[in-house]
């Protein structure tokens, strides 16, 4: 069981190592455990993370062995490699589920975003029936057993929106009066187009989705040869 005194809040390095490494072993198992050089490009490459960042290396080692010390994450030294990898460990740290994981990854890498949002960003990770489904999974999210018992929160509703935005509170509060840095503002409220029963917002967020897919697929790729490239400089 985690000691929440001890262990939170995380720092948002540490939330975005931690982030980029849960995505990863879904997204990209046959790249992972992950290297420093990997891991270092996945905090910072420029799709899929709000707000993109230029962490240095010694940023995330140091945040490395924060999660280590934390128990989330754990060192790998496979036989033959020239480098360490690093996986982690926090499906088990925090008791996930399969909805939470994926939740709670996509909030760690792009900040508050509304459940219509959540959906089409966790594709990937889990797919969810649709947006009643990820509300489910947010409100149990906010009141669990396990230890901690929240790991979202609901923001207040913003004027001229339509959706509540929800938000990890692992990092410690959240700035409740816009949008936190890293945050995604929702969607305005839009009619239905036609007769299918699916808003300009839900069309854009599926589009939003399938690019995010390629883009992310070309950025393992540029990630795994830049770093396998570093390894023999």
């Amino acid at each position: 069981m985690l000691d929440g005194e001890s262990v939170f809040p995380l720092a948002a390095v540490e939330l975005r190592v931690l982030g980029a490494l849960m995505e990863k072993s879904v997204t990209t198992p046959e790249y992972y455990p992950m290297t420093l050089n990997s891991l270092l490009a996945a905090c910072n490459q420029r799709t899929s993370r709000e707000p993109v960042t230029d962490f240095g290396e010694d940023e995330v080692t140091d945040a490395l062995d924060v999660l280590r010390a934390k128990g989330f994450v754990r060192r790998v030294d496979m036989a033959g490699a020239r480098a360490p990898k690093f996986r982690h460990i926090a499906d088990e740290a925090l008791e996930l589920d399969r909805p939470s994981y994926a939740l709670l990854t996509v909030l760690f890498l792009r900040g508050p975003q509304t459940p219509g949002q959540l959906r089409a960003r966790t594709e990937r990770l889990h797919a969810f029936r649709d947006v009643g489904a990820v509300q489910e999974a947010l409100e149990a999210m906010q009141d669990r057993e396990a230890e901690p018992h929240e790991l979202v929160c609901a923001l207040p509703r913003r004027a001229g929106s339509k959706e509540i935005r929800y938000a990890q509170v692992l990092g410690g509060p959240t700035d409740e009066g816009g949008v936190e840095e890293g945050g995604v503002a929702d969607e305005p409220a839009t009619a239905d187009a036609g007769n299918s029963g699916i808003g300009r917002g839900s069309r854009i967020e599926a589009l939003e989705a399938r690019v995010q897919t390629l883009e992310d697929a070309l950025e393992a790729l540029r990630q795994e040869f830049a770093a396998f490239r570093k390894e023999f400089e």
